[in-house]
C-alpha cells in the first residue's frame, strides 16, 4: 500500500482537498491519503516547505509527498519528482525546495508537457486533462500512479538536481554575521528561523554574539535553554526540538509585536 501525503495552502473549508483526494483514490484505491495540513498561509511556500522537511522523515521510506503550496501554472513553471532516501516529493518548481533537504536528491525529473503526454501514454491514459484553474487536480494524482508503478524517471527525462541544490533562503554566512530568515510562524506566534545550531556554533567559534531584529530596534545576546528563563513580556531565544534558531516572546506573540512574518530578516553578528 502507498502512502501518499498531501500538505497545501488550500484552507480546510474549501473542496480542493477533496477532490484531489478522490482523484488519487480513483487512480489508487489502495493508497493510504494522508492529509498532513491544508492551512499553510496562502502562497507561502516557504511556511509549508518547513512543515514538509519535518514530517517526510516520519513517513516510511517509499512514501509520495505532494506539496501544493503557491500554485504553479505559470509559463516556466513545471511540476518535478524528486526522489529522495528512496521517498519522492511532487512539487511546482520553486526555490525553496532547496530547504527541504541538505543533500542532493536522487534524481528530479521536470515534468514539462512532452514529459507528461509522454508518462500518459506509458499508463494507458487517454482522457486525462489539465485544467488551467485547478492544474494540481489533474497532473499531481497521475504522477503519483507513474510513481506507484515503479517506472523509470530517467526514461523520461534527464536528471535535474540543479533546480533545487540550491536556495536563496539558505542563511548568508560572513565572517562577523551569519544572516538568516524566517521560516516558519508556529501557533504560539514564535518565529522559527533557517539558522541551525550547528551552524550558529560553526561561525561563532566561541565568541560572544548580538541577535539582531528588525532593523537594529532590537537585540538578544542570550539563547535560552527554554521559554521560562525569561520574564513574560521580554523577547528571547533558543534552539528548539528541531535545532532551528526561534524566536518567541513569554507569554505573547513576537510575531504580532515585531511584525515578523516568513521571509523576515534575522542577523546574528558575531564580536571577538
Amino acid at each position: 500500500m502507498i502512502i501518499i501525503t498531501l500538505t497545501t495552502d488550500w484552507n480546510r473549508h474549501d473542496y480542493y482537498a477533496g477532490m484531489i483526494k478522490g482523484r488519487i483514490l480513483s487512480l489508487l484505491p489502495e493508497a493510504s491519503v494522508q492529509e498532513v495540513t491544508h492551512d499553510i498561509d496562502p502562497f507561502h511556500s516557504l511556511e509549508g516547505a518547513f512543515v514538509l522537511r519535518q514530517i517526510i522523515e516520519e513517513f516510511p521510506v517509499g512514501s509520495i509527498h505532494l506539496f501544493m503550496v503557491n500554485q504553479g501554472n505559470l509559463p516556466d513553471v513545471f511540476p518535478l519528482i524528486i526522489k529522495r532516501k528512496g521517498s519522492y516529493i511532487i512539487a511546482w518548481e520553486d526555490s525553496v525546495l532547496g530547504l527541504v533537504m541538505d543533500d542532493e536528491p536522487e534524481y528530479c525529473l521536470r515534468i514539462t508537457p512532452g514529459v507528461f503526454s509522454g508518462i500518459k501514454q506509458k499508463l494507458g491514459l487517454k482522457n486525462s486533462s489539465v485544467a488551467p484553474s485547478f492544474p494540481e487536480l489533474g497532473l499531481f494524482p497521475v504522477l503519483s500512479l507513474f510513481i506507484d508503478k515503479e517506472l523509470d524517471l530517467m526514461e523520461f527525462g534527464p536528471n535535474e538536481p540543479e533546480r533545487i541544490s540550491s536556495s536563496p533562503w539558505l542563511p548568508v554566512i560572513q565572517e562577523q554575521n551569519l544572516t538568516g530568515r524566517v521560516i516558519y510562524i508556529d501557533s504560539y506566534g514564535n518565529a522559527i528561523s533557517n539558522i541551525t545550531k550547528e551552524l550558529f556554533e560553526k561561525i561563532r567559534q566561541g565568541r560572544k554574539y548580538e541577535i539582531i531584529l528588525v532593523s537594529n530596534h532590537y537585540r538578544i545576546d542570550k539563547i535560552n535553554t527554554g521559554y521560562l528563563e525569561t520574564e513574560p513580556g521580554e523577547i528571547m531565544a533558543l534552539f528548539n526540538v528541531l535545532n532551528f534558531l526561534e524566536l518567541g516572546m513569554v507569554h505573547g506573540s513576537i510575531s504580532e509585536m515585531l511584525g515578523l512574518e516568513a521571509g523576515s530578516t534575522i542577523k546574528v553578528k558575531f564580536n571577538d
